[in-house]
């Protein structure tokens, strides 16, 4: 039973994690398009394009550190597997053996 327990704990963790993560990336997007809105605009000049860089740059910045978290969040705490994958799993793995 504990041991369920604290499959569910981490499985909470990585759920919290996930939406964290999908955070960032939102974050990274509304910056990028905000970015990319002023290159449409009609008045763009060199200060506008400054801040589309400076837009830019938050954006990419944003983009690794999601790409970042997610490569630690998929270490520390990997996707669960199903049970069906490891049925399929274990019946390939008896296959190979009887063969």
């Amino acid at each position: 039973m504990q041991d369920h327990d604290t499959y569910a704990k981490r499985m909470a963790c990585r759920q919290l994690a996930m939406e964290q993560n999908q955070k960032l990336f939102d974050q990274a997007n509304a910056l990028s398009r905000s970015a990319f809105d002023l290159l449409e605009r009609t008045d763009f000049d060199s200060q506008m394009f400054d801040q589309y860089l400076r837009l830019r740059r938050k954006a990419e910045a944003l983009f690794r550190e999601a790409i970042d978290h997610l490569g630690v969040l998929n270490t520390h705490f990997p996707a669960p597997v199903s049970r069906v994958a490891t049925k399929q799993t274990k019946v390939a793995r008896l296959e190979q053996e009887v063969a």
